[in-house]
């Protein structure tokens, strides 16, 4: 089964969603079900200096008070410490993921990275940072001057203008989850979609509240 996830590592809803997935996942593939992750990049516009780190992303919604989000996340396992966010532009790190892909290694480096610009308050967009992660799983990388560059990101378009942008699950079965997605959700579609036959006409898009 072929899950696609569209995400930026600087946003706070994709670090969240991805935690969860990532829960749902290994209980997917210990109960014999096969999966394979896709990852999409989306990338919005990088905060100014100026702006709170996470800012942008933390006041999509009514109710996402960084508090609330700090403890949802640290009930999945991800740890924010949103007042040491630096800001940075991800495209690199969206390469470094499709690198790792290439290696099998996709899921850990999304991981490294999430935990590097949520937890860790590491510059992601700084070659040292991201030559290290991927050192840290066994992909070499020397940054832009390697002579097997990583395949070009592009951005995502949104799924819709007036909603929820990132992240979005896409599964075989045609299903759509955006936003905030629950774990039991994600549970609940990876038993589902995993063995139900695709077809287009099966496609539902769900657009979760933030």
């Amino acid at each position: 089964m072929k899950v696609e996830f569209t995400h930026d590592i600087a946003c706070v809803w994709s670090a969240l969603g991805y935690a969860r997935f990532q829960r749902a996942a290994e209980e997917h593939r210990a109960g014999g079900g096969e999966l394979e992750v896709v990852f999409r990049p989306y990338q919005p516009a990088v905060s100014s200096p100026g702006t709170p780190p996470g800012g942008g992303h933390l006041r999509r919604g009514a109710a996402a008070w960084p508090e609330q989000i700090a403890r949802a996340a640290a009930a999945d396992g991800l740890m924010l410490n949103l007042d040491r966010i630096v800001p940075a532009h991800t495209a690199r790190a969206h390469r470094l993921i499709a690198l790792a892909a290439a290696r099998g290694a996709a899921e850990d480096m999304a991981a490294l990275l999430y935990r590097a610009h949520f937890t860790d308050g590491l510059d992601v967009a700084d070659t040292d940072v991201l030559r290290d992660l991927a050192s840290a799983i066994g992909v070499r990388w020397n940054g832009e001057n390697d002579g097997e560059r990583p395949p070009r990101a592009e951005p995502a378009p949104s799924v819709r203008a007036s909603g929820p942008q990132v992240p979005v699950f896409r599964f075989p079965d045609g299903t759509v989850l955006v936003g905030a997605v629950s774990l039991a959700a994600l549970r609940s579609e990876l038993g589902r979609a995993g063995s139900t036959p695709y077809s287009p006409e099966l496609q539902v898009p769900h657009f979760l509240p933030r």
